[in-house]
């Protein structure tokens, strides 16, 4: 569903007229970061946005998270998603408008939080394309579901969201719809592509046991660091010898700790890792395989029952984001006919994970379709290509996206994807 001449025009007035608002709340929001679970700031700005706009305002949805309702006749039924948390990073971007904020971790230690991740970008931009869909409310019929989700960097924020009763409460959505910046794109390019879009992952601690004792004397103890190492080798074989070449799957392991002294063998060791692919059934049996690679070297080295690795779940499993084929189509073409075929390209999927799928439960799916923004300036790119500029990349200290066209491109394809979508439904 292509938009007409005059609804672009309109479309283009409202984004203009919405910029300077959305951008000064773009940099406050990126000036004062908050936490997975800690978002409380930030949802009360998104109530006071969404109330401003005309929408009713759910809160307490999954803890920090906060949903708009625009009502607009009959019609399908809207949901576009922007996440608000941040991430433990200390900001090295030299923006005027850097964070300097600390906020208490998951263990009660004082750390650096950054918005490294781009969710400023998405809940301001979703807040800004709330407030022009309800100024061109009579474009288009239906209802809006516009769901500011905490807690996405550690999984479970849409998940809670929905536990929370988001839909008893709003209704389910016919579709849902999100974005993500992407700095290795342009500004004003999108990236999109059908089916999976980001892997599934799971998050794992691993605690893998022995009998500690003194350096010196090895052959009194089953050293813990030693059957650590032997697991991280085999683990890189789970990969390269027992998934079948065709599939994607990825095991990283990113933290070991284990002893305190030189001289003394531990009693144990701890691991840190994901395991990631495109199908769940891929990612369970990469896991399974790891299970009985501690448990038979913790065999082999002559351990009991009672001292086999612990292998436990850290975090909530994500699932792989599905972009309905439909959906996508639909966007793709009207994204063209917006930007230009230049500017919309086919990404490969991510090898990256993201709970944007959570909003489709299993057994009451919805077609959701999450693209990809560039963010950062063209001349940028040119120089990164060269040599000549580091890109500032997700998750990294130097993240820092070319706020203003980014900010008009998000509201513009969000609030085209909603006009067209809803349009669509309305004339069908």
């Amino acid at each position: 569903m292509i938009l007409d001449e005059k609804l672009k025009a309109r479309l283009k007035q409202a984004v203009e007229k919405q910029l300077p608002g959305v951008l000064r709340l773009y940099r406050h929001l990126h000036r004062h970061p908050e936490l997975s679970g800690q978002e409380a700031n930030t949802a009360a700005l998104a109530v006071k946005e969404l109330d401003r706009a005309g929408l009713e305002v759910v809160t307490g949805l999954g803890g920090c998270g906060v949903a708009g309702l625009l009502r607009n006749g009959a019609g399908g039924r809207l949901l576009i998603r922007g996440d608000m948390d941040a991430l433990p990073v200390r900001e090295e971007t030299g923006l005027e408008y850097a964070s300097t904020a600390i906020a208490l971790g998951p263990e009660g230690e004082s750390v650096p939080v950054m918005h490294a991740c781009g969710h400023d970008i998405h809940t301001s931009a979703v807040l800004g394309a709330a407030a022009i869909l309800a100024e061109l409310r009579q474009e288009w019929a239906g209802e809006l579901i516009v769901a500011c989700q905490p807690a996405e960097e550690t999984v479970g924020g849409a998940k809670h969201m929905i536990a929370d009763g988001l839909y008893e409460r709003c209704g389910r959505p016919d579709w849902g719809v999100a974005l993500h910046v992407r700095p290795e794109l342009p500004t004003g390019f999108v990236g999109l592509g059908e089916g999976v879009r980001t892997s599934g992952c799971r998050s794992l601690d691993v605690t893998i046991r022995g009998r500690g004792g003194h350096g010196a004397l090895p052959h009194k103890t089953i050293d813990p660091i030693v059957l650590a190492a032997q697991f991280v080798l085999a683990a890189q074989t789970v990969v390269s010898r027992q998934t079948h070449p065709a599939e994607m799957v990825l095991v990283t392991i990113g933290s070991i700790h284990g002893g305190s002294k030189r001289n003394i063998i531990p009693e144990s060791v701890e691991l840190k890792l994901t395991v990631r692919g495109y199908k769940e059934e891929v990612v369970a049996a990469a896991e399974a395989a790891l299970q009985r690679h501690a448990r038979g070297l913790a065999l082999a080295a002559g351990l009991s029952e009672e001292e086999m690795p612990i292998l436990r779940q850290a975090e909530p499993p994500f699932r792989p984001v599905i972009n309905d084929a439909a959906v996508t189509q639909t966007l793709r073409e009207l994204f063209t006919d917006l930007l230009g075929a230049e500017k919309v390209v086919r990404l490969d999927p991510s090898t990256g994970s993201e709970d944007f799928a959570d909003f489709s439960p299993a057994g009451a799916e919805v077609p959701l379709c999450m693209f990809n923004l560039g963010c950062t300036a063209p001349e940028i790119l040119v120089r990164a290509e060269k040599g000549e500029a580091r890109l500032g990349l997700l998750h990294t200290p130097r993240f820092a996206p070319d706020a203003e066209p980014t900010l008009a491109a998000a509201m513009t394809t969000l609030a085209a994807a909603a006009l067209c979508l809803l349009k669509l439904d309305r004339q069908s």
